[in-house]
């Protein structure tokens, strides 16, 4: 997946570089020091993002247009080894996945990681969205117009479903 002729490279002061052939297409400075670099396509648009790794476990996602999302590993000890990339358990599909190496020898793996976006987004983004659910209903009530509201933020991943319990 991906963009094949572009390379990102990263030095130890935590500066990003995305390049097509000789030309740089971005820098972005992060701010921490990075020891691992991969690409995998962490949100499922196939599409690979970056994903770098800090020695304190800080985790940054950057898709090409330099959005940046950040997780922490909570370690007590520093980061040995880190990869990511599209594993399996046993018997299912390739999933995204991070898997930390501390200096303690323990091997954590965060497996099915998926983000909806790396991106920010506002209402206004889907608000074509909207319109076009509110068209198709004939005159909704203002219950109504905010249950589709709600379905809408939800779908995209911006709202939790209610319980039901």
């Amino acid at each position: 997946a991906g963009v094949s002729s572009q390379t990102t490279g990263a030095t130890l002061d935590g500066l990003l570089k995305m390049y097509h052939g000789d030309e740089e297409l971005w820098s972005l400075a992060l701010d921490n020091p990075v020891f691992a670099l991969v690409k995998t396509d962490i949100d499922q648009d196939d599409t690979d993002e970056v994903v770098a790794c800090s020695w304190d476990g800080l985790t940054f996602f950057v898709d090409h247009s330099k959005n940046c999302v950040r997780f922490k590993f909570e370690a007590s000890v520093p980061i040995r080894a880190f990869c990511a990339g599209q594993y399996a358990m046993e018997g299912s599909n390739n999933k995204p996945a991070l898997v930390y190496v501390t200096f303690s020898g323990d091997v954590v793996i965060f497996y099915d990681v998926q983000l909806t976006s790396l991106g920010v987004h506002t209402l206004n983004d889907y608000a074509l969205d909207l319109t076009s659910m509110c068209d198709s209903e004939i005159m909704p009530s203002s219950k109504h117009r905010v249950k589709l509201i709600s379905d809408l933020l939800q779908k995209n991943g911006l709202e939790k479903p209610p319980s039901t319990s």
